[in-house]
C-alpha cells in the first residue's frame, strides 16, 4: 500500500470516531466533498461536521474494502454501515471515491454510491460481496436482493 492509500485508510479511522476536528485534519482547508445525492460540503470542517452527524445520529461506520493510488490520485470501493433513524434497522451502503490529494492532504473527494427501493444497499447484482471478503449484514444478505451471496460473514 502506498502513501496516499494509508492516508485514506487512516481517515476512514477517523470517520468512525466521528470527531469533526480529527476527521478535518485530513483535508486542505478548501477541500470540496462531491456526493451524487447531495450538495457538496466545502471545506475541510465542513466535511468534519457532516461525518460527525452521521455517526452520531445514524451510527455509521465506514469500511475500506479495496483501493488503488496514481500520482496524486487514489480511489477506493468503501461500504458504509449504519441504522435506519426511523426503523432502527441495520442498513448497508457501497460505492467508491475518488480523492486528489494536495500537500500530503485530500483536496477533493468524489464520491459515487446508489440505493434506491430497488437496491437499497447498491450491491453490485450477483456479486458474491461476502465470499469475496467484503462487509456484510449479519443476515449475510442486504435486505433480500436476487443474486445477493448468503454465505457467512468472515
Amino acid at each position: 500500500m502506498g502513501a496516499l492509500l494509508d492516508h485514506v485508510r487512516s481517515y476512514y479511522e477517523a470517520l468512525n470516531t466521528g470527531d469533526p476536528e480529527r476527521i478535518a485534519s485530513y483535508f486542505t482547508p478548501d477541500a470540496i466533498h462531491y456526493y451524487t445525492r447531495m450538495a457538496p460540503h466545502r471545506g475541510a470542517q465542513a466535511i468534519g461536521e457532516h461525518t460527525q452527524t452521521a455517526v452520531e445520529r445514524l451510527g455509521g461506520r465506514w469500511h475500506v474494502e479495496n483501493g488503488i493510488e496514481e500520482g496524486d490520485q487514489a480511489c477506493i470501493e468503501w461500504t458504509m454501515t449504519w441504522r435506519d433513524p426511523r426503523s432502527g434497522e441495520p442498513r448497508l451502503d457501497r460505492g467508491t471515491e475518488w480523492f486528489r490529494f494536495r500537500d500530503g492532504r485530500i483536496a477533493e473527494v468524489r464520491a459515487y454510491f446508489h440505493s434506491n427501493q430497488k437496491n437499497r444497499s447498491g450491491d453490485l447484482m450477483g456479486f458474491d460481496h461476502a465470499g469475496r471478503g467484503y462487509t456484510v449484514l449479519e443476515s449475510g444478505e442486504a435486505d433480500g436482493i436476487p443474486g445477493e451471496s448468503t454465505a457467512p460473514r468472515r
